[in-house]
């Protein structure tokens, strides 16, 4: 692919590197991790207990992945991208935080698996998958399916970062019953321009694997250059090795999380529904679950990699979470996003182009243009009668909350590069995807 990508410099203009404030922020995550260390000491020797009965819990990272990590702060990045020493030092305490909280999360799971094991006992029957590319525009469509809470059910964000019942029965009608819902609504975790492309609403459901990606060191892999970051943040097979450890979680946890959110708060004839970039488990999928049904929004790729781009750009820059860890350079991500999308589109194109009744196709262009008949056609899919209401409902939507050309007129210009300033010879990525593009095509026409 390297006849994608030409030799151009990208200026960073509004990069702020703020030596102090990351100085700060690590001293932060040292008196964290200090704190937390006596907490963790006193649950291991019941963590280890549990360990015996039950063993590992789905979500916490193997020891493997953990050195993993550790040996790429010291190593990883190209002398051209730059990886400051304090990015480093900051995801090894990120890292290192997490493995020091491992018997406290452990104990945690274990309470479930103590007080609330007949969870284990839910069946999981039909689920629907929405396995989709970044940035194809699943994440609304997901929004208003949800909607209709009869037929559908989601774990929510607060769900997939503690994952566990009792805390759910404990902190949450505490949490609606004080009014702090509107708090955990207001993406008040991300800065103003990120949530213009996505929302990140605490009590809503989000895009599934990256709840299990924030047990992972979340966005820890922007920090460390492009190939770190096709490593462990990469959707697709690719020819070198990937994060396997956050493969052989996905089914586990993902299994157990609906399950949970099933026997804590499913209604009869609810189906569970999920969306994410998951690909990678498409297969195991559909093995797990043979009643399942799987769909997806394809968008034409060269306007989806120049959105995520842009997207993955905003999220390195403003993401609270990520404090004192400076942002990922415009050729980091750009040679990040192309060198990994590109074969999930093959894949993707493989996967959904079979024919089997478990699988829809979705044009981005027919949602984008006709939701009323996408709705349509998803229920008709599921075999799931469309409420009234959801119908009522779509057109409605569709020219309010979905208004794309207004939503992006109101982009900063600084997160608006095209391909072309960022180096990507649009021409070559066409040919290279001529294949997949022209399949899009013939659905949309």
């Amino acid at each position: 692919m390297d006849d994608i990508i030409q030799d151009i410099d990208i200026a960073d203009d509004h990069q702020r590197p703020n030596i102090a404030f990351a100085l700060m922020m690590i001293f932060y995550y040292c008196i964290t991790m200090l704190l937390w260390l006596p907490v963790s000491i006193a649950c291991v020797p019941l963590f280890v207990l549990g360990l015996f009965i039950w063993g590992i819990p789905p979500m916490i990272p193997s020891w493997s992945s953990y050195c993993k990590y550790f040996i790429a702060v010291f190593t990883e990045g190209k002398p051209e991208e730059s990886i400051s020493i304090t990015n480093r030092i900051t995801v090894f305490l990120i890292v290192l935080g997490s493995l020091v909280k491992i018997p406290f999360h452990g104990l945690c799971w274990y309470i479930d698996e103590l007080v609330y094991s007949s969870y284990h006992k839910i069946n999981i029957e039909k689920p629907v998958f929405m396995i989709t590319a970044p940035r194809s525009g699943s994440t609304q469509l997901y929004d208003y399916l949800l909607d209709d809470t009869k037929n559908f059910i989601a774990p929510v964000a607060f769900e997939g970062m503690l994952p566990y019942i009792w805390v759910w029965k404990l902190f949450l009608p505490f949490i609606v019953r004080a009014g702090f819902q509107e708090y955990l609504y207001n993406n008040s975790l991300f800065g103003k321009e990120a949530t213009k492309r996505h929302r990140f609403m605490m009590l809503k459901a989000d895009s599934w694997g990256g709840m299990l990606k924030s047990w992972h060191f979340g966005f820890c892999d922007l920090c460390l250059g492009s190939s770190f970051m096709n490593w462990g943040y990469s959707f697709a097979r690719l020819q070198e090795p990937i994060d396997e450890d956050n493969v052989r979680s996905f089914m586990p946890f993902t299994d157990c999380m609906m399950k949970k959110v099933m026997f804590y708060r499913g209604k009869p004839k609810q189906q569970m529904l999920l969306k994410g970039h998951f690909l990678l488990s498409a297969r195991n999928i559909e093995l797990q679950y043979p009643d399942a049904k799987i769909f997806v929004t394809l968008r034409n790729p060269v306007d989806r990699f120049g959105s995520h781009i842009n997207f993955l750009k905003v999220m390195s820059e403003e993401s609270k979470s990520l404090q004192g860890i400076f942002p990922a350079t415009w050729r980091v991500i750009r040679d990040h996003v192309i060198y990994t999308q590109v074969p999930y589109c093959e894949q993707e194109m493989s996967f959904y182009k079979e024919p089997a009744d478990n699988k829809l196709v979705i044009p981005f262009t027919m949602y984008v243009n006709n939701l009323s008949a996408t709705l349509q056609r998803i229920y008709s899919f599921c075999n799931i009668p469309i409420p009234d209401d959801v119908m009522s409902n779509a057109v409605r939507v569709q020219y309010t909350t979905h208004d794309f050309t207004k939503l992006r007129a109101s982009y900063d210009p600084r997160f608006k590069k095209s391909l072309a300033s960022l180096g990507v010879n649009e021409e070559r990525l066409r040919e290279h995807l001529s294949e997949y593009i022209e399949w899009i095509n013939s659905l949309e026409n």
